[in-house]
């Protein structure tokens, strides 16, 4: 009998002590004040801090990067509601983004953390896209509200997924 109290003391102190890991972080404290940095740097490295940054690359690098940088199951819902996976994202941004004009990519603002779950943890920014416009000057073409997945694995924040919601301004 002593044996079983000491089992459910232990096991009470275990559960506890997790729903207590879980309830620790709240929306305006150190705690997730210093994630949301974390996460933010998760998200520049992601896109490669386009323009200039610490982590910019040119789009080729960047995308090589982004292939071992995502989480294995990472998946994208784009502007216009199509879903990739990793793989397909990786290809059609090898093949469709001109590589000689500097300057074209996403440009991030605005990041806010939202969720987190244990491991799991939901964001928003808003991101503006600067792509070479029917004059063949590079320019903002775009802007979308990006709800961007992090998910915590072996001690480090990776991207898992995104989508974005594209700004239509109104007519």
């Amino acid at each position: 009998m002593t044996k079983f109290r000491v089992i459910f003391v232990a096991a009470f102190l275990t559960v506890s002590s997790l729903a207590f890991g879980q309830e620790g972080m709240k929306k305006g404290d150190k705690q997730w004040t210093e994630l949301e940095k974390v996460l933010w740097d998760a998200d520049q490295q992601w896109l490669c801090s386009s323009g200039a940054g610490p982590y910019h690359k040119d789009i080729r690098d960047c995308v090589e990067f982004r292939s071992k940088y995502w989480a294995d199951q990472f998946f994208e819902v784009g502007a216009t509601g199509k879903i990739s996976t990793k793989a397909e994202m990786v290809a059609s941004q090898t093949a469709g983004i001109p590589t000689h004009v500097p300057g074209v990519g996403p440009y991030p603002e605005n990041f806010k953390l939202m969720a987190v779950y244990g491991d799991f943890a939901m964001a928003t920014d808003h991101t503006r896209f600067k792509s070479v416009d029917a004059s063949g000057k590079v320019s903002f073409t775009s802007e979308v509200t990006f709800l961007r997945l992090f998910v915590k694995e072996n001690g480090k924040w990776r991207p898992a997924a995104g989508a974005a919601v594209p700004i239509v301004a109104p007519k």
